[in-house]
């Protein structure tokens, strides 16, 4: 039993250190999108003040690819080698075409997480991309076992940004606060970019995150191979 003891603090004292600290990103950029975003965040926080602070400010809008945990600075070395090797698997995916991502309608995660959904057709795309970066970062040993299944999702309201809010009892967003843009076309956003991001240290000046490496892909990616 000791022993058992033992072995559970040892697991528990190890887990925090091993939460994620990085993620994979596309950012979300188009103003119709963003525009469309804070409508339905002015909406809901007119009907519920309280939900201010589960807003997730437009300027960090991104859809995460994966997230990892990266516990020494040769770690992060190794994931933005691992990021920009996965730009040709990506470009080859692409094949000279853009990849236009649609956003249209909004979702939820057991009414805690909400989110704007991203068409059927162009996910599917965007899976494939998703599977060469994982690839790339497995490759080189990164853990990234923190990572979900990927469901490419926008998200602007999360409770779990307001703790006190559920200390309040308060579980549950109820869906009558965003109906009227529940099937509502957000915009569509030329994929162009892949970040990788830090979650802790400082953001941007724009809002956005801390950026370790970000490459170019799609026609953009292209200009900027002929520019080196």
């Amino acid at each position: 039993e000791d022993q058992k003891e033992d072995l559970g603090r040892e697991v528990s004292k190890k887990s925090p250190r091993e939460t994620p600290n990085y993620f994979v990103a596309i950012p979300i950029t188009d103003d119709q999108i963003l525009d469309r975003i804070e409508d339905v965040q002015e909406l809901i926080f007119t009907q519920e003040p309280d939900l201010l602070r589960a807003l997730l400010p437009v300027q960090t809008m991104h859809i995460t690819i994966i997230v990892a945990h990266l516990g020494t600075e040769e770690e992060v070395k190794k994931a933005v080698l691992a990021l920009k090797q996965s730009k040709t698997k990506v470009e080859a995916i692409l094949q000279g075409k853009d990849l236009n991502m649609t956003f249209c309608g909004i979702g939820q995660f057991n009414n805690q997480v909400i989110y704007v959904k991203m068409s059927e057709e162009d996910q599917k795309m965007l899976n494939r991309i998703a599977e060469a970066v994982e690839e790339c970062f497995m490759e080189m040993k990164l853990d990234i076992s923190g990572s979900k299944d990927f469901k490419p999702h926008l998200t602007f309201l999360k409770l779990s940004k307001a703790p006190r809010l559920k200390r309040r009892g308060f579980r549950k967003i109820c869906s009558d606060l965003y109906k009227e843009y529940k099937d509502c076309y957000f915009g569509t956003e030329v994929f162009s970019q892949i970040d990788l991001c830090a979650m802790h240290k400082k953001k941007q000046e724009s809002g956005y995150y801390y950026c370790e490496c970000s490459i170019k892909v799609g026609s953009s990616g292209m200009e900027e191979s002929k520019e080196q």
